[in-house]
């Protein structure tokens, strides 16, 4: 290859200026730099004279003079430098530029600068038709691109959309569309996209799906029968099933007996037995998930028909028996499977009728219960509750009243965790004790304010196999064991109480520990799917009702605060004077909101 100075060359398939010529070659490139390169690295186009790169040229062409050379050349293949003669009847730096740029578009010529054919007829045409397809493509994603920028998007363009939409859902993680609009891709983003250009609207919650949280509702397994076994016949019993009105999956009951109260528990573990289809279906969902326009199941919803207490006239339950013993400790006297006949109330209607018994008399056990707690440190929160639902297009939200019968069966039902707890440690049975500790030490007060203060400094329950206090609870030990309808984990300490009862294999701690892991993903999952979906639903409800309403000051920090809606148990951060006092109620007006990050905007009136 003889490549003299002031020759022209390729480097890296890009013009370069042979400036001199020594062991090493120095170029000239494009952007004026000057390197030195090996001979090997170089491809000789011409040998010039070339002074510079500026004197290169983009010779123009004419079509009829190429389609001559074409017919001339299509039997003998020719050089680059002969090529360029046949077109522009001479050789130059700038022809032969100009014939390698006709040559590596590949319309009319293929092959390489020693052996250049013609491409045939039927070739050029497939290629123009190929580049006017690709061009109206181009134009057309344009065209698209600007619609969605303007918000102005056409029928046709659902199936474009589409893309962005499973950006939404977590189903794609990388979209070409959302990189053309030069948009983060974002489940958010693309949330905010589909909204701006009506695709979605405000009756789309997306989180269950984002979350994959339907899907797995597909391949319910066989549910069996319930075996036969011998069950204590407790029907004589008064027993109430006190849940929320409407409740479908009702899993705890109680009564009274002879100073001591029964806490009857829905006998899920009696048919879902441990490491069985049905237990593994459990376990991949972890807990019930309550939405406001649906409710997921962790058990199939046949199983639950059956097992509910008080959805059939006689019920099997696994009872506990408990009493004060003479120093005001509970005392579990009984485990045993049963039969029930449970009467379903709900909240309001046990709290008529909790000056009656058997009532009373489980109100006032549950009552002195309530008081030892909160002497050995029980932080009692009564920040604002609300149940949502949303029926057709209605969104009805309703405040989670403090009464005396939801205290009565939380206290009952604590009182059965805490007795479980105690019988575990004492019969070394591994199971997941539910543990919390404080940050540091809680001043307590009754206002909103307080109480906000208070719920930030305790940590977050952790379930785990090591028994540990629950501070939160004021109880030294505690296990979870009143829902096994509800939430795999207490299905699992059903699960290990009837095999002790039944002197079967115990899962071992490893074992516990592993379901506690599995289950913590899934779980939190479907927490952040409640918290998300609630929310959106509480800013749709706002916008809907252009509402306006009364807030409490809860936290600040400068001339921030955060602050409570009490009948919508909705929390947001404004700005504020900063001298504005904690537990100041202002009146607020919904002033729109961003349903794709689930951002209320409000102004104090």
């Amino acid at each position: 290859m003889d490549i003299k100075k002031g020759s022209l060359v390729l480097y890296k398939n890009s013009p370069a200026h042979v400036v001199s010529v020594s062991d090493k070659i120095e170029i000239e490139l494009s952007a004026k730099t000057v390197k030195k390169v090996r001979p090997k690295d170089l491809v000789l186009l011409h040998k010039g004279p070339l002074n510079s790169l500026a004197e290169l040229k983009t010779i123009p062409v004419d079509i009829e003079k190429i389609n001559e050379v074409r017919e001339l050349i299509l039997d003998e293949p020719v050089y680059l430098s002969e090529l360029a003669e046949l077109i522009f009847d001479g050789s130059s730096p700038s022809t032969v530029w100009t014939t390698w740029n006709l040559l590596i578009d590949e319309l009319y010529f293929k092959g390489d600068i020693d052996s250049i054919s013609s491409r045939t007829d039927e070739e050029v045409n497939d290629t123009l038709q190929q580049r006017e397809l690709k061009e109206k493509e181009a134009k057309g994603r344009e065209e698209l691109i600007e619609r969605i920028k303007s918000c102005n998007v056409l029928p046709k363009d659902e199936k474009y959309l589409k893309e962005i939409e499973k950006i939404a859902l977590c189903q794609i993680s990388k979209s070409r569309l959302m990189q053309d609009l030069k948009q983060e891709q974002t489940p958010e983003k693309a949330h905010s996209i589909l909204l701006k250009t009506g695709f979605w609207d405000s009756s789309v919650n997306p989180y269950p799906k984002r979350f994959n949280i339907l899907a797995d509702q597909i391949g319910v397994p066989e549910i069996p029968i319930l075996p036969e076994e011998d069950r204590l016949d407790l029907t004589y019993l008064d027993t109430y099933a006190i849940d929320d009105e409407g409740c479908n999956d009702p899993d705890d009951a109680i009564s009274f007996e002879d100073g001591c109260i029964w806490v009857h528990i829905a006998d899920a573990a009696a048919v879902v037995k441990s490491g069985s289809e049905l237990d593994r279906y459990a376990q991949n969902r972890g807990v019930n998930l309550y939405i406001p326009e649906l409710v997921v199941t962790m058990l199939p919803e046949a199983l639950t028909k059956v097992l509910g207490l008080g959805l059939n006239d006689v019920s099997p339950a696994l009872s506990f028996k408990l009493k004060f013993d003479d120093s005001d400790s509970i005392a579990l006297e009984k485990i045993v499977p049963s039969w029930v006949k449970v009467k379903m109330l709900s909240y309001e209607k046990a709290d008529n009728l909790i000056e009656k018994e058997p009532l009373s008399s489980i109100y006032k056990l549950t009552g002195k219960y309530r008081e030892r707690r909160i002497a050995n440190g029980a932080v009692e929160l009564k920040l604002p509750e609300t149940k949502i639902k949303k029926d057709g297009d209605d969104i009805v939200i309703k405040p989670i009243l403090s009464l005396s019968s939801r205290e009565m069966v939380t206290d009952a039902m604590l009182m059965v965790g805490e007795a479980v707890a105690a019988f575990a440690e004492d019969n070394e049975i591994p199971m997941p004790f539910a543990t919390q500790t404080l940050v540091d030490e809680v001043v307590f007060s009754n206002d909103l304010a307080g109480m906000f203060a208070a719920r930030k400094k305790l940590k977050a329950a952790v379930l785990q196999i090591e028994p540990q206090r629950h501070a939160g609870l004021g109880l030294e030990h505690y296990i979870r064991t009143t829902s096994p309808l509800r939430r795999y984990l207490d299905l699992l300490v059903h699960q290990q109480i009837r095999a002790y009862l039944n002197d079967e294999p115990l899962m071992d701690s490893e074992k516990i520990s592993s379901k506690i892991a599995l289950v913590r993903d899934s779980v939190a999952d479907r927490v952040l799917v409640e918290r998300s979906s609630n929310r959106h639903w509480k800013l749709v409800y706002m916008e809907k009702m252009q509402w306006t309403g009364e807030a409490v000051l809860v936290d600040k920090y400068e001339n921030k605060g955060t602050f409570i809606i009490p009948e919508l148990a909705f929390e947001t951060r404004l700005a504020i004077d900063k001298n504005m006092e904690l537990n100041s109620i202002v009146q607020l007006a919904f002033n729109g909101c961003d349903l794709s990050t689930l951002t209320g905007y409000f102004t104090i009136k």
